[in-house]
This record gives structure tokens, sequence and C-alpha cells, in this order.
């Protein structure tokens, strides 16, 4: 078997067997919460639900009428 084989066979395996990806838009509004909690005094006094809960409210993200098992 050549390097090449090995490559692709490598390439097949993490394709197939693929872990848990996090996406840009994901990293970016942690990366701006972050920015936020460290700007109001909060990061990393605070625990984190309640950061992002603040950080929520402050971005205008909240909606009435829920139950409380959405996710913030």
């Amino acid at each position: 078997m050549n390097i090449g084989d090995m490559l692709f066979i490598e390439e097949e395996q993490n394709r197939i067997n693929a872990g848990i990806a996090q996406g840009e838009q994901s990293i970016m509004v942690q990366k701006d919460m972050k920015q936020w909690g460290v700007e109001n005094g909060m990061w990393p006094n605070l625990a984190y639900w309640k950061i992002v809960y603040d950080h929520a409210v402050a971005r205008g993200w909240t909606q009435e009428g829920f139950t409380g098992m959405e996710v913030y």
C-alpha cells in the first residue's frame, strides 16, 4: 500500500466516522458573548447560563410566551 492509498483510507474513515463540529455562526456568537461578558464584568464571575441569558436579553433575542423548556 502506498502513501496515497493510506491518506485516502484515513480521509474516508474521518468522513464516515465524523465527529461533532461547531459551526462558524455558533463560534461567532460565543466570541461576542464572551467579549460582552468581559465588558460587563460578568466573565468569569457568574454562572455560564446566567451570562448566556443576560447576553440574549441585551441583544433582544428573547421572546415572550416561552414555557422555559426552550433552548436559549
